[in-house]
């Protein structure tokens, strides 16, 4: 059995182990807030990094949108632009036949005026000319040979006549085939202004389309690192959250071991206890056996005293009898 100094001593061993115990407990309790903190601190990131990736999709969705509606309407322009090329080829092709047109009657024209050398035939005179021969013819006396002479006369002036109708025909039609071939001019301008605007306007497009293309690649970059960061932080959430739970099991073991010490420490206190009591219980005794011999001691010499005739006082009566020489009254 241990003596009163060992089981101080042990207590005092055992104290220190407790201590030491509890402040292993206290400093993995700080690691585990401190790596709470740094786990909140992980999700507030995670769920930043969270918003700016839905709010680059929104971005990159209103993107493609744009970029599907300037497509459209760059098909449109390029339509519009193959159908109004399609019809300058048309006009031209038009024009093209009125120039041949032209050409052919007022070559048909020069070969007429060369016919009358250069004359300038009046339709009205020439009108006027017949109308008074043919008077002239019905009014004159009759003679064969100034009629064939007079009737060859009035067939050329007709001849003439026709010539100035055929050559107003044909300058009618010259005239037509000019005002006809402007209009298709004015209308071939009108047509090449207007491409030249959709070309612009598709210039534009394309433009727009080259800017919000390179901003999408911008915001798959964007999205790829944000991505990226976010993997980095659930790796680091779930390293974190690993690395807390690793801590509370630890902590768990020390407070495990804590209990199985103070379990000893209460056991030694127990001892000591015991043995305090041990000692108290006999120190009692030994009081008492004491007290015993010094009342046998008193005794004695007060029965020689009375066995030699001597009075007793009232207390050494009260001796004799505890100490039972004298039986109580």
């Amino acid at each position: 059995m241990l003596s009163r100094e060992e089981l101080l001593e042990k207590l005092r061993e055992v104290n220190s182990q407790i201590d030491e115990i509890q402040r292993q407990i206290d400093a993995v309790t700080n690691e585990i807030n401190s790596r709470k903190a740094l786990l909140e601190e992980i999700r507030k990131q995670l769920a930043e990094v969270r918003s700016l990736i839905d709010g680059k999709r929104q971005q990159l969705q209103k993107t493609r949108e744009l970029i599907s509606s300037l497509v459209e309407r760059k098909s449109q322009i390029i339509n519009q632009i193959r159908s109004l090329r399609n019809e300058l080829i048309q006009i031209n092709i038009a024009l093209q036949k009125y120039r041949e047109k032209l050409v052919v009657y007022r070559n048909l024209l020069s070969t007429l005026n060369e016919y009358v050398g250069g004359k300038v035939l009046e339709k009205e005179k020439l009108k006027r000319i017949i109308e008074q021969l043919e008077y002239f013819f019905e009014t004159s006396p009759t003679n064969p040979e100034w009629e064939r002479q007079f009737i060859k006369y009035i067939s050329q002036i007709e001849k003439e006549l026709n010539l100035v109708d055929s050559m107003e025909k044909i300058k009618s039609h010259i005239a037509e085939l000019k005002k006809q071939t402007d209009e298709y001019k004015n209308k071939r301008e009108v047509i090449r202004n207007e491409i030249a605007r959709l070309v612009q306007d598709l210039n534009t497009v394309k433009q727009e389309l080259t800017q919000l293309k390179m901003g999408r690649e911008d915001i798959y970059k964007e999205l790829a690192k944000l991505k990226e960061r976010r993997e980095e932080l659930k790796k680091r959430r779930e390293e974190t959250k690993a690395e807390i739970l690793q801590l509370a099991l630890k902590r768990k073991e020390l407070r495990e071991r804590r209990r199985a010490v103070e379990e000893e420490l209460e056991k030694y206190n127990v001892l000591l206890k015991a043995l305090e009591l041990s000692e108290k219980n006999r120190a009692r005794a030994q009081a008492k056996a004491a007290t015993a011999q010094s009342l046998k001691e008193k005794a004695d010499a007060i029965y020689n005293k009375l066995l030699n005739g001597e009075r007793l006082t009232h207390e050494e009566i009260k001796i004799l009898v505890e100490a039972g020489y004298l039986p109580e009254e």
